[in-house]
């Protein structure tokens, strides 16, 4: 899971969460026993190849078809989610998690799908349930960083970041979300350091560089911070972050909306 600050029309608070649930690990008793069909397990499979809006579909009519069935539930809830259905996707999940209160892959889905709908709060409990159960999980706890750095508690967000890295080393993910969290505690120079190491690897997302452009565009260095964030996006649309985060320089009363916009 790894996250854009959130700048008008370009960076995004919160990209696409990653932090993906596998489905089928701890209950396997989905497909409910009054539905008019037989589920179709070779078409599911097939889906995960479709775009998301496709997926979305899909999943929706399997949900109507199976209304009791977990793997439905869960995989209609995270296609929401990723489809910018927040709110939408954590009532699924929650409505599901009453049927099924202790699988993990819902769990997950649930909580991420409240950081999304920026209720940090909600999240930590599921997440912190996922946790505990799968000790390897580093996805998990990234998603608990994120969590925690919504609620500012930044030192216990490193906290899960650092754990992560611990099971997944150099995670280019968790080393934007790392840094990304140093910027909203303002410790700018530590947040630029992260990030570059974060950009530097082969793997690094697009959020890694633009988020290292964010975290020098705030230290004043304005001309460096647009040529990083041009070499993902177009020369106009960089420009356009660069002076949103120079007017935020220029009006220190305007610092929080970071934190409040992650």
């Amino acid at each position: 899971m790894s996250r854009y600050l959130r700048l008008p029309a370009t960076l995004l608070a919160l990209s696409a969460l990653t932090a993906c649930a596998t489905f089928g690990g701890d209950d396997d008793a989905s497909a409910s026993l009054t539905a008019t069909r037989p589920v179709d397990r070779q078409a599911r499979e097939r889906i995960a190849r479709e775009d998301l809006l496709t997926q979305m579909a899909f999943w929706a009519g399997e949900y109507q078809t199976f209304p009791n069935d977990l793997e439905a539930a869960q995989r209609f809830s995270d296609a929401l989610r990723r489809g910018g259905r927040a709110e939408r996707a954590a009532q699924i999940a929650g409505e599901a998690i009453a049927r099924f209160p202790e699988d993990r892959a819902l769990l997950n889905t649930y909580g991420l799908s409240q950081i999304s709908a920026g209720r940090p709060q909600e999240a930590l409990r599921p997440l912190a349930m996922v946790a505990a159960a799968q000790p390897e999980n580093w996805r998990v706890r990234s998603a608990l960083g994120a969590a925690l750095d919504q609620l500012g508690r930044y030192t216990e967000a490193r906290r899960a970041y650092q754990e992560a890295l611990a099971l997944h080393p150099n995670e280019p993910t968790v080393l934007t979300n790392m840094g990304v969290s140093h910027i909203l505690a303002g410790e700018l120079d530590q947040a630029e350091a992260v990030l570059r190491q974060a950009s530097s690897l082969t793997n690094a997302p697009l959020e890694a560089r633009q988020n290292l452009a964010v975290a020098i565009a705030l230290q004043g260095r304005f001309d460096e911070a647009e040529r990083v964030a041009s070499v993902d996006l177009p020369p106009a649309q960089a420009a356009a972050n660069v002076a949103y985060l120079r007017s935020l320089l220029s009006d220190p009363r305007r610092w929080d909306e970071l934190g409040r916009q992650s």
